[in-house]
C-alpha cells in the first residue's frame, strides 16, 4: 500500500465525483492501484482550465480512502478509483504546508 496525492478541481475534464470516485487515465493506473486500502490527500492546483486559469487555491483540502479501481466502460484507457471516508479539512492547507499521514 502507498499514500498519494490526487489532484482535483471544479473545472476538471474528468468524470470525478471526488467524495466517491476519481477518474484518471491509464498512465497512472499502477500508482493508483498501489493506493487501494490506503488514504490519499486531495490537492487543488493553482492552474485550472477556463477563462480564469489561475483561480485554484493551490492547497490540500481533503482526505479519502481508496477502496478499489475499475475500468471506465465508456472511455478507453481510463479508470475510476472508488473512495470512502471522504473528509474535507476545516481549513485548506497551503501548497507549502507539510501533510503528514498516519498509516
Amino acid at each position: 500500500m502507498t499514500n498519494a496525492i490526487f489532484t482535483a478541481s471544479e473545472s476538471s475534464a474528468y468524470d470525478d465525483l471526488i467524495e466517491v470516485r476519481y477518474h484518471f487515465p491509464a498512465t497512472y493506473l499502477r500508482q493508483i492501484e498501489a493506493t487501494v486500502g490506503n488514504w490519499i490527500v486531495y490537492y487543488e492546483p493553482r492552474r485550472t482550465t477556463g477563462p480564469n486559469s489561475a483561480t485554484g487555491r493551490q492547497a490540500y483540502f481533503a482526505l479519502a480512502q481508496v477502496t478499489s479501481v475499475t475500468h471506465d466502460p465508456q472511455r478507453a484507457n481510463h479508470y475510476y478509483a472508488h473512495l470512502q471516508n471522504f473528509l474535507e479539512f476545516d481549513q485548506a492547507g497551503g501548497f507549502t504546508t507539510s501533510v503528514a499521514l498516519i498509516s
